[in-house]
């Protein structure tokens, strides 16, 4: 790093932060301080020093706090309106059949019902939670309301993503205050799922070129009018966060409470709104 340019006033420090933090993990940090990563030129530019990129990685911990803290919000609420919306109109022992969803295919011509069902069983089978293994041990068939918290968010996502009962679906997003279709609506909430791995895995958000990220809607545009973002940007996927909980909360706490964490760290915030791309 110091024959790259970097000024290192305390080499024991760095060393402790780089046996503490990984050095890979700590490079998406560091390109924002060099020459031309994209090129080849990772030389740092002139008077960079450690702080300048400790800082976004101390500051993208704060955020994925507050960020799981929404998702898990998000998912929570979503799972038991799904099950409960959907064993209400007669779903509650069929979710696990392929007859339940429609049939799509994906680029590599997987059969996605066929791969959700069987990803559904797997779950279930693997579970050990004392409802499950009740339900295991008398033969039972599990309703929906146990069986999707034994389930990844991810598979609740494409639960959705695939239901037939659309009108339980249509039910489930109005009640988030989301009115688009139901592609986009789903979309929204698989954006959820890709947001909430990204934070559990700690992965860097400072700069971050999303792969997924949700529809933004008219409403939500509406809701947060001077909360700017770029496309493909962490702060597209935040104002969809923001528009979910705040619906579930009915008020606009946790909204604010990030959005006044990124005004007290402008320079930092402005990674979160501008992806850039190193490759």
């Amino acid at each position: 790093m110091e024959s790259r340019g970097l000024a290192v006033s305390d080499r024991d420090g760095m060393k402790r932060i780089l046996f503490d933090a990984n050095y890979y993990r700590l490079s998406g940090y560091f390109r924002a301080f060099q020459n031309d990563p994209a090129r080849g030129d990772n030389d740092f530019r002139p008077g960079v020093s450690a702080a300048d990129f400790l800082e976004p990685y101390r500051l993208d911990r704060e955020l994925r706090s507050m960020i799981l803290r929404g998702t898990a919000l998000v998912e929570l609420t979503v799972r038991s309106r799904f099950a409960y919306l959907v064993a209400r109109n007669g779903g509650a022992y069929s979710y696990a059949g392929v007859d339940s969803y429609e049939p799509a295919v994906n680029r590599r011509g997987v059969e996605l019902r066929l791969s959700l069902v069987a990803n559904i069983a797997k779950w279930m089978g693997m579970s050990s939670e004392v409802c499950i293994r009740h339900y295991r041990r008398t033969g039972e068939p599990v309703p929906i309301w146990a069986a999707v918290e034994t389930m990844p968010f991810d598979t609740v996502s494409r639960m959705l993503g695939l239901h037939r009962d659309t009108a339980a679906l249509r039910e489930l997003f109005h009640s988030l205050d989301v009115h688009a279709n139901l592609r986009a609506s789903s979309e929204i909430i698989h954006a959820m799922v890709y947001l909430r791995n990204l934070c559990s895995h700690h992965s860097r958000l400072w700069h971050r070129e999303m792969v997924i990220v949700p529809p933004v809607t008219r409403a939500m545009r509406r809701r947060y009018p001077d909360f700017g973002y770029e496309q493909r940007s962490v702060a597209q996927a935040l104002i969809a966060l923001f528009y979910l909980a705040d619906a579930i909360n009915a008020d606009d706490s946790y909204s604010s409470e990030i959005r006044g964490f990124l005004s007290r760290n402008r320079d930092y915030a402005q990674g979160v709104r501008h992806p850039l791309h190193w490759e």
